[in-house]
């Protein structure tokens, strides 16, 4: 090699290292491209998006079908932001909203594409249908929320739990007072966590009338108590008989039954009104009377303690 050879190959490895160092210098004032996915140089600043979840009933029941509702909210306070002389929007892009089912719990909507987009203070909401199956355990379960958002060149993918309660407690029926042959009173209560609806009290026996035939509570919120009252009219008086009573209600769009309860009307001697008293009373005026007396003061009481128990609400 030359002299002018060796002169040209100097300044070529010069020029060669002079641009290595200025690379590197440029790169120090940067975090590590390996340290961001994408090949981004760093990243670019983008805004909170948050996730939160209600489900309708708030506690499902096995055999339930209900409704979970994700909502997505873009938490930014401005539209632009000014980094390092340049501008990003704030308005965000939701590409996927997924809710995912795990054992006992079904989901029968698909996942949603292409959203739409956020801005600051926007909320969007994914409303998912979803199935309880009849043998699920009682307790809290998971279903799984997986969501893409953000810059196209870099989305960004966030996964949640979403927490599903279970409880397969119904209605509750229980004695009020002991039946006779002109009424049967019932303390009828929710012990669940949430709102039952169309709550009915069914009343059933052999040979007996019932009026109502069917008692309609309606709505009966989270551990409350209501107490009924069944005018009887027995075909055998005499005749010991079991009256079943079941609650129909529905949680959430659902329908259930509760367990029949079942309580047993003693049968007694027929008075000369045709009035049932306890055997061997009398048929006097004064007999009569006192049976009465003890049919009516059960029923205004227990009236009474239907609407002081009603009011009561938690």
């Amino acid at each position: 090699m030359n002299s002018r050879s060796i002169t040209n190959f100097r300044s070529n490895l010069a020029l060669a290292l002079a641009f290595v160092l200025m690379l590197t210098s440029a790169l120090s004032l940067c975090p590590a491209a390996s340290a961001y996915p994408y090949g981004y140089m760093y990243r670019c600043p983008e805004p909170t998006i948050t996730i939160s979840s209600s489900i309708s009933p708030e506690v499902l029941m096995p055999g339930d079908t209900g409704i979970v509702s994700i909502e997505i909210e873009n938490c930014a306070d401005q539209y632009v932001v000014s980094y390092q002389k340049e501008d990003f929007s704030f308005t965000v892009p939701i590409y996927w909203v997924e809710l995912s089912g795990t054992e006992g719990l079904e989901v029968e909507t698909g996942p949603y594409e292409d959203v739409g987009t956020i801005g600051p203070g926007d909320k969007i909401a994914a409303y998912y249908n979803i199935k309880v199956d009849e043998n699920i355990t009682d307790g809290t379960h998971f279903l799984d929320v997986k969501l893409i958002s953000g810059y196209e060149e870099a989305p960004e993918e966030v996964n949640r739990k979403i927490p599903v309660k279970v409880d397969s407690s119904g209605v509750m029926l229980i004695q009020a007072e002991v039946p006779t042959q002109a009424s049967a009173s019932l303390d009828v209560a929710n012990p669940r966590q949430n709102t039952l609806n169309a709550v009915t009290i069914v009343p059933e026996a052999e040979g007996v009338e019932f009026s109502p035939k069917e008692y309609y509570i309606g709505t009966m919120e989270d551990d409350e108590i209501f107490t009924i009252d069944f005018d009887l009219k027995s075909t055998s008086p005499s005749e010991a008989v079991d009256l079943s009573f079941v609650a129909k209600f529905k949680n959430g769009d659902t329908w259930h039954e509760s367990e029949v309860y079942t309580t047993t009307l003693v049968g007694g001697a027929e008075a000369a009104t045709g009035a049932m008293g306890p055997p061997g009373q009398g048929s006097t005026g004064v007999g009569t009377t006192t049976a009465a007396t003890a049919v009516l003061l059960p029923t205004v009481i227990g009236g009474a303690y239907f609407w002081r128990r009603r009011a009561k609400r938690h």
